[in-house]
């Protein structure tokens, strides 16, 4: 009988042990909620922050407002001055709104039209693009034969298809078919008329064009390294000058000569299948100066740590993160990024609420990375000036949109690559928490062609030889448009993401070591010997 009674003594203490353990943990969770999500992501991604360009004034207060939750929730900064800022330096290219603006002389009167009011482009340099103007009509082809060294050509933006989803938010890239044409046919440059629908979102008192400048950190850590190839030297003729810009309807109307009205019937007749012929307009004569200034700026990761509860593992670490810039105003319109990617920067946020209520053994620390759609500036710098030491980082979790698209699936990019303990763990977390996302591998592949394994902030710490994963809702035809907007995130998915992540940083963290690298066999140990080695960089031929 005392036998039995100790056995059933020893159940019970062990029963109470694991259940306490579970409470813990799902106390965590239950911090987590939809309505804390929904508080961050309605302040964050309003229109009043003009995207987030990095750098930008809306920028800097998001970062404030990151900041201070941190220090009032108690989590605890981690850089050397006490500071829950990392700056990050920038170079600014910014354009010139005086000094950048068309020219047009029509049978000897001459106008004026300037940057920001009239027309926007992307100007990285200084610049002079002149000649007489053609419109080149709804068929490319109708002007094989047609003279169009150094002349100005007009033309309207492309056909929406069925549905009316732009094909591509960008306007090189949607133009791209027309543009190489006209770069190859010699012409000095593009003037794309604006389409109706985007005339009447962008025709506010603030201007055509709102414009916010774009910093770069320049190519400076080996760990922004993404290709092996380099640019070899042709040996033909540099091509001419040639740049592409979009003019409002009113501009439009005074280079072709004809009314507002009518340039909009434009659009109408191109997409009910009515030709468009070409015009030559020998009498008008149009010059665009491009000028841009070049100056120095910085933005600002936040980072904070949260202590491990392990008296020797809290010296090893787990990495959050997920970036809290934007696309900022792009062709004229705020691209509010409500999924990409202040998803992931609340879910942050709501990780390290959870993790002040039941820690792992290892510290994890929360970044909050500026600069990503800037070719990934705050993680390069993060990863490059650690405030700890990256061999002691066991894995980076990157979140970088998380509320699009099916509920019950996400995308798990790099987390089979360096290391099967990571996938692992995440698949375990997945299926006993009852998450039960279905994971998608895809873009895994680094022979992708959308190479996205290259495009998110999980990628420096993978140089650097650390197992990292970027948990994806996936893209949307949304994806870096106007469209990308607090109305359309799914906060189910939202949640359960969320959640994943928080599981899956407890299950790494509790773990006995560091996460094995047992899967690329280049790759054995964390540190920055890893940059030199081509198969963290370069896709495989």
């Amino acid at each position: 009988m005392i036998k039995i009674l100790g056995k059933l003594a020893v159940i019970i203490f062990c029963f109470s042990f694991h259940a306490t353990g579970l409470f813990s943990q799902s106390k965590g969770i239950r911090t987590i909620t939809e309505d804390e999500l929904r508080l961050h992501l309605e302040f964050l991604g309003a229109r009043e922050f003009r995207g987030r360009e990095t750098p930008s004034h809306e920028l800097d207060i998001a970062s404030l407002y990151i900041a201070n939750w941190a220090k009032h929730n108690g989590l605890k900064p981690v850089m050397e001055n006490g500071s829950y800022y990392q700056n990050v330096p920038l170079n600014v290219t910014s354009v010139s709104k005086s000094g950048t603006k068309l020219t047009v002389e029509r049978n000897g009167m001459e106008t004026v039209w300037y940057f920001g009011k009239s027309f926007g482009g992307n100007f990285t340099s200084n610049g002079s693009y002149s000649g007489s103007v053609v419109f080149a009509g709804s068929d490319i082809n109708e002007l094989k034969n047609t003279d169009l060294r150094n002349k100005i050509i007009i033309i309207t933006d492309d056909q929406l298809p069925a549905g009316g989803v732009e094909p591509s938010p960008w306007l090189n890239t949607r133009l791209e078919p027309k543009l190489t044409f006209f770069r190859e046919k010699g012409a000095s440059a593009v003037l794309a008329i604006a389409s109706p629908e985007k005339q009447e979102r962008i025709s506010t008192p603030s201007g055509f064009y709102d414009y916010i400048p774009t910093g770069r950190l320049g190519t400076v850590y080996e760990s922004q390294r993404t290709s092996a190839t380099t640019a070899s030297v042709s040996s033909q003729r540099p091509p001419l000058p040639f740049t592409v810009a979009e003019i409002n309807h009113k501009l439009a109307a005074v280079l072709m000569g004809i009314s507002e009205t009518e340039v909009k019937s434009l659009f109408a007749d191109q997409r009910t299948g009515k030709p468009l012929k070409p015009i030559e307009y020998t009498e008008v004569f149009a010059r665009l100066d491009a000028a841009v200034d070049l100056y120095k700026s910085s933005a600002r990761n936040v980072v904070a740590i949260i202590e491990g509860s392990d008296p020797v593992l809290k010296n090893e670490y787990i990495v959050i993160s997920g970036h809290h810039d934007g696309r900022g105003i792009d062709d004229g319109e705020i691209i509010p990024g409500a999924d990409d990617n202040l998803t992931a920067c609340v879910g942050l946020m709501e990780i390290g609420q959870a993790l002040l209520v039941e820690k792992p053994k290892r510290s994890v620390i929360l970044v909050w990375v500026c600069g990503e759609e800037q070719l990934m500036h705050g993680s390069h710098y993060f990863v490059n000036n650690c405030p700890v030491p990256v061999e002691k980082i066991t894995a980076c979790l990157n979140m970088d949109m998380l509320g699009r698209n099916a509920t019950d699936s996400l995308f798990l990019i790099g987390s089979d690559l360096l290391s099967s303990e990571l996938d692992r763990a995440i698949t375990k977390v997945n299926n006993t928490a009852g998450i039960r996302f279905g994971f998608d591998y895809r873009y895994s592949d680094v022979r992708h062609p959308q190479r996205l394994y290259f495009r998110s902030d999980h990628y420096p710490f993978v140089r650097f030889g650390i197992p990292s994963v970027w948990f994806f809702c996936g893209l949307t035809n949304d994806y870096h448009t106007y469209r990308d907007a607090l109305e359309f995130i799914d906060y189910k998915k939202f949640l359960k993401a969320t959640k994943l992540v928080y599981l899956a940083a407890m299950e790494v963290g509790n773990m006995k070591e560091l996460l094995k690298l047992d899967v690329n066999p280049a790759v054995t140990s964390r540190g920055a010997h890893n940059l030199k080695e081509p198969s963290l960089y370069q896709t495989p031929q």
